[in-house]
């Protein structure tokens, strides 16, 4: 993958309209409904977490024209010390994850699903979509930093 820059965080340039503050309040509670047998934390408006490690987080995310995940860091921590931290167990997680882990600067092996967040006719195949995702992500994890 070639690095690239995420810009794509709340501003949409393919015409659809922005999504309310209210609408991703009410994404998040039904995606926590749906996954009630995990503890998932409040990152921002835009994100929700799922803690691997003391050091690792899962950042769930969405936009108005997608969802996705990423590897971080702790709160404050800076991206090229995830990273950098997370080079000791590449390619294997790379590979393991089917994501690049600087493929795009601030967010380490982030993958995303193209979608129309504005429907909430939409949302079951994004939820259905992040908990796949994060329950790979979180089983990789586990096994690589945590075992390995």
């Amino acid at each position: 993958m070639s690095n690239r820059a995420l810009d794509e965080w709340d501003i949409a340039r393919t015409g659809l309209r922005s999504i309310s503050a209210a609408e991703i309040k009410t994404f998040w509670n039904g995606y926590i409904a749906h996954r009630k047998d995990v503890r998932i934390e409040h990152g921002s408006l835009y994100s929700r977490w799922r803690r691997v490690s003391d050091d690792l987080v899962l950042s769930l995310y969405l936009t108005n024209r997608s969802v996705g995940l990423f590897v971080r860091g702790q709160r404050g921590e800076r991206f090229a010390t995830t990273a950098n931290r997370l080079e000791a167990y590449e390619p294997d997680l790379g590979l393991a994850l089917d994501a690049s882990l600087r493929g795009y600067e601030g967010c380490c092996y982030l993958t995303n699903l193209p979608h129309p967040v504005t429907d909430p006719a939409s949302w079951p195949r994004a939820y259905a979509w992040l908990e796949e995702r994060e329950q790979h992500y979180h089983r990789v994890l586990i096994e690589a930093v945590r075992g390995g």
